[in-house]
């Protein structure tokens, strides 16, 4: 099979350089035609390597590159398990080495993570799309990422649906390095007054995925919590900080994407 391409409208000339190859039958190319952000690239590109048949699927950010031999410890790892599990990630890592925050697994109940067992592997409860393994048979239960999250969370949404089902693992031996600007969470308390307009998105697809859990209780507090962040803490913009939060908590109240299922027709959630 030749390796595909999925291009999310970049302008950087991928797309010239790659058509010929694609005519030549070199590998196959797609282009979603738009840019559907990081979760509809995500979903996009899932959706057509399922329908080309592929059986297992491993997501990462375009900023990503895995190292030699991090596909071959993933691997290991779901042969480890006897392929019970609903996903496996990759350890994400710094360009300096270290552990790269943004990427760090959820363990289950909220605690530390344990220590690794004699197959690399660690439960978890939460990854994200940087190094992240799933086999088709579980995209087939729970559909696809939900591309209107436009970006974030909708890695955190996959993990809450597949947790439904089967158990998620961290494999710290399959190791990938993620060339962030900086080693940071991103955090609208103290992000750089530019990029406010996109935490619009994050605090109204969190709203979605604490409504699906059943837990707006504790959206709230995290929502106070972050208020009094801002009010205290942020250097600048406080007003502008707070008016992107509050627009995107009011969307996630009526937010209501479609789950788009690989074997049947859209369905529709909370």
């Amino acid at each position: 099979m030749s390796s595909t391409v999925v291009d999310n409208a970049s302008t950087d000339g991928t797309g010239d350089r790659l058509r010929p190859m694609a005519e030549r039958g070199e590998l196959l190319y797609y282009n979603t035609g738009a840019n559907l952000g990081g979760a509809g690239g995500f979903n996009y590109g899932l959706r057509r390597g399922y329908e080309l048949g592929y059986q297992y699927f491993w997501l990462m950010d375009d900023d990503t590159v895995p190292t030699p031999t991090a596909l071959e410890a993933i691997v290991r790892a779901g042969e480890a398990l006897g392929g019970d599990y609903g996903y496996l990630c990759s350890r994400a890592v710094w360009t300096d080495g270290t552990l790269c925050k943004m990427n760090l697994p959820d363990a289950p109940g909220g605690g530390p993570l344990s220590e690794p067992d004699e197959n690399g592997l660690v439960p978890i409860e939460r990854a994200t799309f940087v190094g992240f393994f799933v086999a088709r048979g579980i995209v087939e239960r729970v559909g696809l990422p939900i591309r209107e999250f436009f970006i974030w969370s909708d890695d955190t949404n996959y993990c809450l649906r597949i947790n439904h089902i089967a158990k998620g693992y961290w494999a710290a031996d399959s190791v990938v390095t993620h060339k962030m600007g900086s080693n940071t969470n991103a955090n609208i308390v103290t992000d750089d007054s530019g990029r406010l307009e996109r935490y619009v998105y994050a605090f109204r697809n969190r709203c979605y995925n604490y409504r699906m859990e059943g837990r707006m209780g504790a959206y709230w507090i995290y929502i106070l919590k972050r208020l009094v962040r801002i009010i205290t803490r942020a250097p600048d913009c406080r007003l502008r900080r707070i008016r992107y939060m509050l627009r995107g908590v009011l969307r996630g109240i009526t937010f209501r994407p479609g789950i788009e299922t690989v074997t049947g027709p859209e369905e529709r959630t909370p």
